[in-house]
């Protein structure tokens, strides 16, 4: 979904927000999951285990030129 916004930041600043491209991981209730937001679309992957989720983790980054030091 694309907001736009008639008062504040323009869709070309947007652009260059650091938001729109990062992946998070995080456990809610014993589940382990990662947010991948791609060009401001978020994409959530639950998995069985810490070990899995940091592993999607880490390659999501890679894919998507992120430090990989970064959460």
């Amino acid at each position: 979904m694309l907001i736009g916004f008639r008062s504040g930041l323009g869709f070309e600043s947007m652009k260059n927000q650091s938001w729109k491209t990062s992946v998070e991981l995080d456990q809610v209730e014993g589940a382990a999951f990662v947010r991948v937001i791609e060009d401001g679309v978020v994409r959530i992957k639950t998995f069985k285990s810490e070990a899995e989720a940091k592993a999607f983790a880490n390659s999501e980054k890679v894919r998507l030129g992120l430090n990989s030091d970064r959460r």
